[in-house]
């Protein structure tokens, strides 16, 4: 029994992990990973560190050979499968947004065919009305995004105590995410926002 220095389990982990290192006759696992020191290129490696394993034991098998480099790289690239699924949720997250935004302001217009047609026969020509459609739609997604964005700042501290070696303190995406929103939410807007400037005031004035 003996202690040894920190290691990292995790290549872009800053935090040490406790180990516990056990005797393999004690707890016999059904695969483990063997490290190589070279001074020459790794990649050249491989064919003959298959033969060596072989020479130990023709049976065993020997997968996934890899440099550290490119362990590295497979690290940061995370789970394919979790990133496509969270990707797809994010994306799927997003369309149902620009739809609600859309179908609220739709709504809203319709509502208000109306005093829109009063606008108009007072004066108001099409840029105002689409001008006015616009800015409520701003202020509706910047109120929602400032919400959203307020509930998401303690995201990363219940993130990392769920998910190991998940990286989501980046400041970037406190800047990224709300500005692709309120793309989204301005194309969402416009649709009904331009429809309100086709609006007949002589007929919307007749509705009433």
């Amino acid at each position: 029994m003996g202690v040894v220095g920190n290691v990292k389990a995790y290549s872009e982990e800053a935090r040490d992990e406790p180990v516990v290192y056990e005797a393999f006759l004690q707890r016999p696992v059904s695969s483990f990973s063997i490290m190589v020191r070279s001074t020459s290129d790794p990649n050249a490696l491989a064919t003959g560190l298959r033969s060596s394993v072989a020479q130990m034991d023709a049976e065993l098998p020997l997968e996934r050979v890899m440099s550290m480099p490119a362990v590295i790289e497979h690290q940061r690239e995370g789970n394919p499968f979790f990133v496509s699924v969270m990707g797809s949720f994010a994306l799927l997250a997003l369309i149902l947004a620009s739809i609600g935004i859309y179908g609220l302001i739709a709504y809203s217009v319709s509502q208000r065919t109306h005093e829109i047609g009063i606008r108009m026969a007072l004066g108001a020509n099409g840029p105002d009305v689409l001008r006015m459609i616009l800015s409520e739609g701003l202020k509706m997604t910047v109120i929602g995004g400032a919400i959203g964005t307020a509930l998401a700042l303690p995201l990363p501290k219940v993130f990392d105590a769920i998910f190991f070696g998940l990286h989501v303190r980046e400041p970037l995406l406190y800047l990224v995410v709300p500005t692709a929103v309120l793309l989204v939410a301005m194309v969402a807007t416009y649709v009904p926002a331009r429809r309100a400037t086709r609006v007949d005031p002589i007929r919307a004035l007749r509705l009433e």
